[in-house]
């Protein structure tokens, strides 16, 4: 189907730019439009190679951290002159980082195409055709690739079970006070850590378990708080640095506002005596 070119835009149209874009002055000298940001352009193809290559969503989002990429909101910040980071749950950050939700949100949308999107989809004119912001990021052929990429992995093909994961010996139900431990879920595409007073023969009056990779970053990011650093972290240094971490049992049943994260208030973490 065709696409018609962008139209100037007003200077309050958009305050939100997709990643891979900047604002730039329209062509025709009236108004501004959208125009591929070099400094990302070349970041949004390097995760799309490493999402074709195999990686998980996760392994990207380390990868960015450690080569202290700015997410989308922090980028559209330093672009308008504005201080990086901010408040989020209760806490104050210099900066945001990257997660695998943040990920998803870029891969997944037809703005990489260059399409005006609204609510996820993309905005057609009276015609049908796609409505431009920018020249596209990705082709059509390019996009729909990567969309069938994601959809075999998040329906088709779930994780294996991982033989050590990081945070065994780490995680503890605060019901019982057990391990948690790592299982698979059939069709999904992520696993999470459960308690497992059954298996030890023992009753647990509130068994918790939580999405593993919510988890994972949880601590990842409270560790590094606790010891100011950026560096890789592996189960070992946990175990070292005496690491724990405690997860209390959810409600059941709640919106979509669930999906969006772990409940905080159900965790708890500490580094050898200290709180």
């Amino acid at each position: 189907m065709p696409t018609k070119s962008c139209a100037p835009q007003a200077d309050t149209a958009v305050a939100w730019f997709p990643f891979g874009y900047k604002k730039a002055p329209h062509p025709s000298g009236t108004g501004w439009c959208l125009a591929p940001d070099p400094e990302t352009v070349p970041v949004v193809r390097a995760i799309v190679d490493d999402v074709h290559s195999g990686l998980s969503l996760v392994a990207i989002a380390q990868k960015l951290e450690t080569a202290e990429v700015l997410v989308p909101r922090d980028r559209h910040a330093h672009l308008q002159g504005r201080p990086t980071g901010g408040r989020r749950h209760g806490r104050d950050f210099e900066r945001f980082r990257w997660t695998a939700g943040s990920l998803c949100k870029i891969l997944r949308t037809p703005a990489l195409m260059g399409h005006r999107v609204h609510k996820g989809a993309t905005v057609r004119d009276a015609d049908g055709s796609p409505v431009l912001i920018g020249p596209p990021l990705l082709t059509e052929e390019e996009f729909q690739a990567l969309q069938a990429t994601l959809d075999a992995r998040s329906n088709g093909n779930p994780p294996k079970r991982r033989e050590t994961s990081l945070l065994i010996g780490v995680a503890h139900c605060t019901g019982c006070g057990g391990r948690m431990y790592f299982a698979t879920r059939k069709a999904y595409a992520y696993g999470d850590y459960v308690c497992r007073a059954s298996a030890r023969g023992t009753t647990c009056s509130a068994p918790a378990s939580i999405r593993a990779s919510w988890l994972d970053e949880f601590t990842v990011d409270r560790y590094r708080e606790a010891f100011a650093t950026d560096r890789e972290v592996t189960r070992g240094q946990l175990l070292r640095d005496g690491v724990r971490v405690t997860v209390a049992k959810g409600r059941s049943g709640g919106g979509r506002e669930r999906l969006a994260g772990p409940d905080t208030s159900r965790l708890t973490f500490t580094v050898g005596s200290r709180p």
